[in-house]
Parts: C-alpha cells; sequence; structure tokens
C-alpha cells in the first residue's frame, strides 16, 4: 500500500517538473495557452490515475433501480400535473356556468362536473338555483338583510328576514341545457338542473 502511495506521488512530481519545464521552454505567442491546458490535463491524469486506472465493474451498480425510481417520480410528476389542468379546467367550466347564470338573473353555488382524465365533461349537475338579489345582503341563513338606511341625522338598522326565491324558470333552464350541450358537447341527459 505504502510502495503504491510512494510511486503515485513520485509520478505526480514528475508531471508537475515535466509541465514546468515545457512551460518555460515555451515562447509567448497564442498557442501557449493550449499548450497549459494541455499539460494541466496531464497532470490532474496523474492525479486520478490511481482512481481511474481501476477497471470499474457496472454490475455491482443496480442501474435499473436508479432508473424506475427517476421514472416513478417522473410519472408523480405527470399526475400532478394532469389533476391540477384538470381542476382548472373544471373551475373555468364552473366560472362559465355561473357566468350563463347570472346572465339570466340567478346565482347558484352548488355546481358539480364530472370529467375523465382528458377534460372531456362527463356530467354537469347544478343545484340550489336562486333568483339573484340586486342591491341587497344574503346572511348565512339565506335572509335578505338590508342593513343602515341613512336618514340625514340618524342611523337605522332594518332587517327583513324572508327566504330568497328558489328554482329556475323553464325557458331558462332549457336555454342554459341548450348553451351546455353546445359549448361542451355533452348529452342532455347528463345535464342536471335541480
Amino acid at each position: 500500500m505504502i510502495a503504491n502511495l510512494s510511486s503515485w506521488a513520485q509520478g505526480i512530481i514528475v508531471a508537475i517538473i515535466i509541465g514546468s519545464i515545457i512551460q518555460m521552454l515555451l515562447p509567448e505567442n497564442k498557442n501557449k495557452k493550449y499548450i497549459r491546458m494541455v499539460l494541466g490535463v496531464y497532470i490532474l491524469f496523474c492525479i486520478i490515475s490511481p482512481v481511474v486506472g481501476k477497471q470499474l465493474n457496472l454490475d455491482e451498480y443496480n442501474l435499473e433501480k436508479y432508473i424506475d425510481v427517476e421514472n416513478k417520480n417522473i410519472q408523480e410528476e405527470t399526475n400532478i400535473y394532469d389533476k391540477n389542468i384538470r381542476d382548472i379546467f373544471k373551475n373555468k367550466v364552473i366560472l362559465n356556468i355561473k357566468s350563463q347564470l347570472n346572465s339570466k338573473g340567478y346565482e347558484s353555488n352548488n355546481i358539480q362536473i364530472d370529467i375523465d382524465e382528458n377534460c372531456n365533461i362527463l356530467k354537469i349537475k347544478i343545484s340550489e338555483i336562486y333568483e339573484r338579489q340586486e342591491d341587497t345582503e344574503i346572511n348565512e341563513n339565506n335572509q335578505i338583510v338590508i342593513n343602515k338606511i341613512e336618514t340625514g341625522i340618524n342611523e337605522v338598522s332594518i332587517d327583513i328576514k324572508e327566504k330568497r326565491v328558489s328554482g329556475i324558470a323553464t325557458s331558462d333552464k332549457n336555454s342554459l341545457i341548450d348553451y351546455l350541450v353546445e359549448n361542451y358537447q355533452i348529452d342532455r341527459k347528463n345535464i342536471i338542473i335541480e
């Protein structure tokens, strides 16, 4: 072992001495930097030669294990990416349906969409449809509340508690179904509006 280390150190010293002598003998010109680079590679090779000189046995390493792990990581990232795309698509469709309901004077916070892996819409279910209320506030008990009407001198609060009007007119329902069929290529029987 010590003999191997001694011969390795001697090889490095000889390479450095030879490299220094060659650099001193070279004239100053454009090629000197390239020759220095070659000498540096030679010295580096002398330093790492005990490691490189060994025969590497690739059978000792299970490369397939690393390839399988990498493929699994890529597959997981792809699945997460695909799920995010499907979620974004569903949210855009829900926003579009809410916009259509809003244009007809209705609102709903319960819109469910079933899609497949390729973002094809399989089923749309819209429930809890209410007439949209203008200039009023709806509290958590679905009550219309008109607050703080200013009289000029004093503030008066009036709470009107009554149920919101629920449901959708048949003509508006058919119009919405026609819109969904036309824009999302979904069968009429897969659209449920309650």
